[in-house]
């Protein structure tokens, strides 16, 4: 490694030959002279070497102490990091030995209490063996001392049941016309229940009354006394069930349609219920009670039922329609158009579904659509004429 002093020594003797040569072709040799040079050449041999030192060498020093700096840092934050995971190391095994180990003296503790309970066990429990055999004795002296009892203690029994059954018979006697009489009443009850199931379908249909409340098919124009008879029926029917004498489920149906008509929707809305509960297939009271939900108000319960009629019977092209009218009247266009599409899948002859879609079509925005579906209904009119 090169001095820094090296080159200023260098950088002197060039100029003392400098010097001496000028002196030698100089006529004028004065020692005054001689000694202004050498300061001169002194001061500035000075200032370069410091020059040099201030912007070479000590940057480079700086940096050295700053490098080391940073590496005496590095060392500590390893050293300390190693000394965590090793305090972490050590922690760790000390849980684990408190987990899976237990103290000797609690062991030799535990042992000496299992001996003094083992030796309290054998001197205050017998052997099994001993105890069945004294438990057997016990039995065969129960047997012997309750053998009497129990033949004293069955004829006190048989007595009183003989007494028992005298007093039965001579009850069943005194209620024998009884018994009689009111078979004659149920009888006679189900065959007015017959009659009354019988009649409330044949007034029901005099009085115009369909069996659909569809808006198409609703009756608009009702005989007020038309409609008395059908609820003074309905009534008597009702009483009837009150006897515990069931109604066949189409009863239930028509009473409702009768409840229905008189303005009684929540009372139809129970009859209809229990019409299918009775009986699941009866397709028009699904149709009459997703009606009557939409009416009060209870859209989703109709959406509801009307879908579980149509797993049951999914070609009724009447259940699809319905449906159709409550999702459009709920603003649910596209289950709305889905199922009058399905409608015309089944029927394809209702004509009058095809301008249905081309309004629902339109107020969606899908004018190609509408257009065709408007198309289709027209052409389909004037094939019909």
């Amino acid at each position: 490694m090169k001095l820094p002093y090296e080159n200023i020594l260098t950088h002197l003797k060039n100029i003392k030959k400098v010097v001496s040569d000028f002196s030698k072709n100089t006529f004028i040799k004065t020692d005054k002279q001689l000694s202004f040079i050498l300061i001169t050449t002194f001061a500035v041999s000075a200032v370069a070497l410091f020059c040099y030192w201030f912007f070479k060498e000590r940057p480079y020093y700086d940096t050295l102490l700053a490098e080391k700096d940073e590496l005496i840092k590095s060392l500590k934050f390893i050293r300390d990091k190693q000394k965590k995971i090793y305090e972490n190391a050590v922690d760790a095994y000390e849980k684990k030995i408190i987990t899976e180990y237990v103290p000797k003296s609690s062991y030799d503790d535990k042992i000496n209490e299992y001996e003094q309970r083992l030796m309290s066990y054998r001197s205050e429990y017998i052997p099994v063996v001993e105890h069945t055999k004294q438990v057997e004795e016990l039995e065969n002296r129960m047997k012997e001392e309750y053998a009497s009892k129990e033949l004293q203690v069955k004829s006190d029994y048989e007595q009183k049941i003989t007494t028992l059954e005298q007093k039965i018979s001579l009850l069943e006697d005194k209620n024998l016309n009884l018994k009689s009489t009111l078979k004659e009443t149920t009888d006679f009850i189900r065959e007015e229940k017959e009659m009354l199931e019988e009649m409330l379908v044949s007034e029901r249909k005099k009085a115009l009354i369909p069996s659909i409340i569809l808006s198409e098919t609703k009756s608009r124009m009702l005989d007020a006394n038309a409609v008395k008879k059908l609820v003074t029926i309905k009534d008597k029917l009702k009483r009837i069930e009150e006897m515990n004498i069931a109604l066949k489920p189409d009863t239930y149906f028509e009473m409702g349609l009768i409840s229905y008509y008189n303005k009684q929707h929540n009372e139809a809305i129970e009859l209809w219920e229990n019409a299918l509960s009775l009986n699941k297939n009866n397709f028009k009271t699904y149709l009459c009670l997703a009606i009557v939900y939409t009416e009060e108000n209870m859209a989703d319960n109709a959406v509801k039922i009307l879908k579980r009629a149509i797993e049951i019977n999914p070609k009724y092209s009447t259940l699809h329609l319905v449906l159709a009218r409550i999702y459009e009247q709920k603003g649910a266009l596209d289950e709305a158009i889905y199922e009058y599409s399905k409608v015309l899948e089944i029927k394809p002859e209702t004509i009058d579904i095809y301008n249905v879609l081309g309004a629902l079509y339109e107020k969606k925005g899908l004018k190609e659509e509408a257009r065709k579906s408007f198309n289709q209904y027209e052409k389909l009119k004037e094939s019909n004429k």
